[in-house]
């Protein structure tokens, strides 16, 4: 992705209309891949990312350079309207997903998915922990930052991760191997 330099940012806050369509340009494959990631059914994310910008606009002015890129801020963004969408168009999950012994997946069958069809099996984990996963593993939150982006405390957001970690080894017979796979850097068995 090209830079996102300052210029850019100012003029969006005297809003440019110019520089508002440059910043979408920049910003949208980036924020597409993190709404396809968090939303349960994907055929929202024009819906949500529309959302996103529109929020992202009118807050642009509270952006703060100094505490990092506009890439993460904007993803924060996005993230929390993924929830907000999985909660209000799909609901809460009232049953977590229960791994039979037919559904386990070896190696060798997940060679041969893409990283989408390995994201769209990974959906299929109990949402608050996929919601988790997600953050800490994919985007790199810490575990203060989650508990303060879905309401709950930092320990139970360590017990979420936990408990995907359990999930990805009762489903994938190679669940490091999987990791290394979707190119993450964690171990499930620590």
């Amino acid at each position: 992705m090209t830079s996102i330099d300052r210029a850019i940012i100012d003029s969006c806050i005297s809003q440019n209309r110019n520089a508002q369509k440059q910043l979408y340009s920049l910003l949208l494959p980036y924020l597409r891949a993190v709404a396809n990631r968090y939303l349960r059914d994907v055929s929202y994310s024009n819906d949500v990312l529309q959302e996103s910008f529109v929020k992202i606009f009118k807050s642009i002015k509270y952006y703060d350079s100094s505490k990092g890129s506009i890439k993460p801020w904007a993803a924060k963004i996005t993230i929390n309207n993924c929830f907000n969408y999985n909660k209000r168009i799909i609901g809460n999950p009232k049953e977590e997903f229960v791994i039979e012994k037919h559904q386990t997946l070896s190696l060798e069958e997940m060679h041969s998915g893409s990283d989408e069809d390995i994201l769209l099996i990974l959906k299929k984990m109990p949402e608050p922990h996929f919601e988790v996963f997600n953050l800490y593993v994919i985007d790199g939150y810490s575990h203060t930052e989650i508990s303060e982006m879905l309401n709950i405390n930092p320990s139970l957001s360590r017990k979420r991760l936990s408990r995907a970690k359990s999930w990805l080894k009762k489903t994938f017979v190679d669940a490091p191997n999987l990791l290394s796979k979707i190119n993450l850097s964690i171990a499930i068995n620590n």
